[in-house]
């Protein structure tokens, strides 16, 4: 299935000129600046004490007085079970009441991450299982691969600021307080599929303080315009990982080495397992096109979907390559993103059977 995928758009139209970044130095300066200000620490929330201040509000534990951000404000709130949309219309003494009320019934415990930039500042409230995998560490292996594979780099984009749309400058590396989010391609190394010449690209993102998962998304793509719209997508391929207790550890141990297996594969390589797919025929029909999915892991409601995606999408379920793309079209009709990824990494399974 061919798609235009918007993600890096948005990114570009909504980020303030703090949070754009023209390369992987700059925001690697950035984000570690930000690790080296970081601390975590487990507080008692029965020891937390949240006192009105003005038009606002002030958390005082074990003698100190911590300020929050707006995005660890809510996690507070998300831990005392009351709605930070609704407490922000309250005023300062009514939202401490309330929290002071309701905290120390939900759980003993949380775990903060603290910067110290003058005043020591709250970014995050989670629990105590929360895997934090650190933005700096992420920005730094991305920033490995690609000083081993230079012909990777930030695609250029209309300059923000400009009036004609003529202007271009870097962009597709972001990072706030709360995430980072990095957007590379390689137009060096084309793939041929099907008579047209596609380049390689992905995104990563990861946000430390509980924003976003970490996660990979790749494909190949025909072109990317000034405003970061990727046209012609497909073989898209997306994995992500929740910060459970242990997401660090998954995190480099599975995004990370297919992240590398993707920048470092040959271009050549790949169109070779693209046109073996596209040769590929699993069966004569669809009764045994189905039953061999099923062969593979596949349910047969799943299996018998999945034909049906690949006629509606190829106009017919005869190859493997139009398969995996009709299994990859039903994977991001999928409202929760678990049984989208899951999919999608089955697709890629069938792939790899070719090898």
């Amino acid at each position: 299935m061919v798609t235009n995928l918007l993600t890096a758009s948005h990114q570009w139209r909504s980020r303030p000129a703090d949070e754009r970044f023209s390369n992987l130095a700059d925001l690697k300066e950035s984000v570690q600046s930000r690790k080296n200000s970081s601390l975590e620490n487990i507080v008692f929330l029965h020891s937390l004490e949240i006192v009105p201040v003005k038009d606002s509000i002030s958390l005082t534990y074990d003698g100190q007085n911590l300020d929050m951000t707006n995005w660890s404000f809510g996690q507070l709130c998300q831990l005392a079970g009351a709605p930070a949309s609704y407490l922000r219309t309250l005023s300062p003494g009514l939202v401490s009441q309330n929290l002071n009320y309701a905290l120390p019934k939900t759980r003993e415990s949380a775990k903060v991450l603290l910067t110290a930039n003058g005043n020591l500042e709250i970014k995050a409230f989670t629990s105590e299982s929360y895997g934090r995998i650190w933005d700096i560490d992420v920005v730094k292996a991305v920033e490995n691969l690609c000083e081993r594979n230079p012909s990777w780099h930030n695609p250029p984009a209309y300059k923000r600021t400009g009036t004609d749309g003529t202007d271009m400058d870097n962009a597709g590396l972001y990072a706030s307080d709360r995430d980072v989010f990095m957007f590379l391609v390689d137009e060096d190394h084309q793939l041929e599929v099907n008579g047209e010449r596609l380049s390689r690209g992905f995104f990563v993102w990861n946000s430390e303080v509980g924003k976003s998962s970490f996660g990979l998304t790749t494909f190949l793509y025909r072109y990317v315009c000034g405003n970061h719209i990727v046209w012609g997508a497909e073989n898209i391929k997306e994995i992500r990982i929740r910060h459970s207790l242990n997401a660090p550890e998954r995190a480099f141990s599975e995004i990370i080495p297919a992240l590398n297996r993707y920048i470092e594969s040959s271009a050549n390589v790949e169109t070779q397992t693209i046109r073996k797919a596209m040769e590929y025929r699993p069966s004569r029909n669809k009764e045994g096109t189905i039953d061999w999915l099923q062969k593979n892991g596949f349910t047969k409601a799943v299996s018998e979907k999945a034909y049906e995606y690949a006629v509606s999408e190829e106009d017919n379920g005869a190859s493997l390559w139009n398969i995996v793309q009709g299994i990859s079209a039903m994977a991001r009709d999928k409202k929760h993103v678990d049984a989208r990824v899951d999919l999608e990494r089955q697709a890629g399974r069938l792939l790899n059977t070719l090898n």
